[in-house]
């Protein structure tokens, strides 16, 4: 284990007085003080964005005319929510207006691709919406164009490149875009972001205020989407959204969730606890759930009936349950198939690799293995199995270059010593593309590319053991930990999103006796031991835990050891209790003491 403060960090010399403000500098945040107080300052105005006054124009045309309109909904929690924002607006403005949703038949299908396959507009459209896509989709927009059928792009998503490097237009869509805007400055604003901008441009135009009526789900977009939450304008207007939920479908998860989060919503709890059952039905759900979960989006008002099973207290019975319920319900049921998918497709690749691969770098072809909608949280089990980066590829056929490829997944491991695996991608010239997160991506690469791939990663990697490198806000041996501390570290809690994670703390030569160490879990691979009222607890241990080891297979009596966590507070049955969660220990040293003749010692100078 190893463990540094940050780069940026100022408290080299542990000076504990400004730990919340240390905190933000130490995630790039350049102006703490004014963070913390955001406001609606932090809003960009919308006529920053390129094209935005002719988006009103254009919309207004068609809306003015009782044109058929039609929005694509986009196969993730993003194009939902973007989808549902503006299909529920124009049923604000004309709940009789004949505004329709199209769903992709396709699994994790993305913009007009598969255009009169996969989406089907139809022929008496006048006006097709795309939002949090269709940027890139030259080919399909010209044929809609060439059809009579206007297309408005509300976008986030980069302006692709040719081969020489050069920006690929799309003239045939009218498109709004930040990414494609260079005096709207928040690059960090997902779909949904893009579709308030024009809802409130609209307002301004009809003289009405029903976008910010939709800021829970752009709240909810933008955490799932993986925003950075260090943008001032995406975390306020994040943060207000969570404080005024209203959509329906919202509600019900929240309350589907509620033992897990606690009664708390705040961006962590949403990030782990909704935005993965909305992605196990994206990627699991039949046709029939996904379109029931967009229904619920779109507050659709509906009863089923639904038998509940019998427990030990209570027959089977049959309720009504409304479409929020039961949407949330079955979201929850794809995602427990998708885990269990998941499970057993891990397994099929880890035989495939083998269990001490060479590469410094695992890339597998899963074409055989898993479906389209798999290779990302598969990816992610893959490189914790084998401690170093991941590259899972499907083949399929390009028609534009008429040449074998491989798309898939890229991810890093948590504490990796190399901080950016996506750039790492990027720079090996074996790929077409590395798009995404620096953590998690997608990728393009040739067939034929692939061993050439690994050989450049296995050149530029041979130094690099993969040894964890955990980055601490503070250093603190343990004579400096009390209480007051470690309580004001658990308050970051509703700071923690994209971009600004946990705080990590190492606490340094901590002396521990066996006696003063409990073990717990029915396997006997947790435990815990107490400093003044702060309780350090490490749950499900590997087998190589050096404190375990220490415990199972010694019998010296005291070790000396270095962690790696971060705080928080444990409510149970009312009770609040101080911990410190341990990520990472190292035992430096243990010795023998004789702790009944101490204590003889003891009686006798009494």
């Amino acid at each position: 284990m190893k463990f540094k403060l940050y780069k940026n960090s100022e408290n080299k010399y542990n000076d504990l007085k400004n730990i919340q403000i240390d905190f933000l500098k130490n995630r790039d945040i350049e102006n703490p003080k004014e963070y913390l107080s955001l406001d609606h300052s932090a809003e960009l105005e919308y006529g920053l964005l390129d094209n935005i006054g002719e988006a009103v124009e254009l919309f207004l045309s068609h809306f003015d005319n009782n044109d058929k309109i039609q929005v694509l909904v986009d196969e993730d929690v993003d194009g939902n929510c973007s989808a549902a924002m503006i299909y529920s607006y124009i049923k604000r403005l004309n709940k009789d207006y004949h505004v329709e949703y199209i769903l992709h038949k396709r699994t994790k299908a993305h913009g007009l691709e598969g255009l009169d396959d996969d989406v089907i507009v139809d022929k008496d459209t006048k006006l097709l919406i795309v939002p949090d896509a269709g940027t890139n989709d030259v080919e399909a927009c010209k044929t809609l164009k060439d059809r009579g059928i206007d297309v408005l792009i509300l976008d986030h998503h980069e302006q692709a490149k040719d081969k020489e490097g050069n920006l690929i237009d799309n003239p045939y869509a009218l498109i709004v875009n930040n990414q494609m805007s260079e005096f709207y400055t928040n690059k960090n604003f997902c779909g949904a972001g893009i579709v308030y901008k024009f809802l409130k441009a609209l307002d301004d135009f009809l003289w009405c205020e029903y976008a910010d009526d939709f800021l829970d789900l752009v709240a909810l977009a933008n955490i799932s989407d993986v925003m950075d939450m260090r943008s001032p304008e995406t975390k306020y207007l994040v943060e207000v959204g969570l404080h005024n939920i209203s959509n329906k479908f919202f509600q019900a998860l929240i309350n589907a969730q509620e033992y897990s989060m606690s009664g708390i919503v705040n961006i962590h709890n949403v990030q782990w606890y909704i935005t993965p059952i909305l992605n196990g039905c994206t990627r699991f759900g039949s046709p029939e759930e996904k379109e029931l979960m967009f229904k619920a989006f779109i507050e659709q008002d509906a009863w089923f009936e639904y038998k509940k099973r019998a427990t030990k207290d209570k027959p089977a019975e049959v309720i009504q349950e409304s479409i929020y319920d039961r949407a949330a319900r079955l979201a929850k049921n794809a995602k427990a198939r998708q885990d269990k998918s998941r499970e057993k497709s891990v397994q099929m690749i880890f035989d495939q690799i083998g269990e001490n691969p060479t590469d410094k770098v695992i890339m597998c072809d899963v074409s055989e293995l898993l479906d389209g909608g798999m290779t990302g949280v598969c990816a992610i089990k893959v490189a914790e199995k084998y401690n170093r980066p991941c590259l899972l590829l499907k083949k399929y056929y390009d028609y534009k270059t008429n040449t074998l490829v491989f798309g898939g997944s890229g991810r890093n491991i948590n504490h990796s010593p190399i901080e950016s695996f996506r750039d790492l991608v990027e720079s090996n010239n074996q790929f077409n593309f590395a798009q995404g997160h620096k953590s998690a991506f997608g990728i393009e690469i040739p067939v034929d590319n692939v061993e050439k791939a690994k050989e450049i990663f296995n050149d530029e990697l041979k130094d690099e053991d993969f040894t964890k490198v955990y980055l601490c806000d503070f250093i603190i041996p343990e004579y400096d930990v009390n209480e007051s501390i470690i309580y004001e570290m658990t308050k970051f809690t509703d700071l923690i999103g994209q971009g600004i994670e946990e705080p990590m703390i190492a606490i340094t030569d901590i002396e521990v006796n066996r006696d003063d160490i409990t073990i717990q879990g029915k396997n006997e691979d947790s435990y815990c031991f107490k400093i003044g009222e702060i309780k350090f607890v490490q749950f499900k241990c590997k087998d190589d835990n050096s404190v375990m080891d220490w415990l199972k297979n010694s019998f010296d009596n005291v070790a000396k050891i270095n962690i790696v966590g971060n705080p928080c507070i444990s409510e149970y049955q009312g009770i609040k209790t101080l911990q410190f969660i341990i990520d990472d220990v190292d035992v430096l040293s243990t010795s023998f003491e004789d702790v009944e003749s101490n204590d003889e010692d003891e009686d006798e100078s009494w």
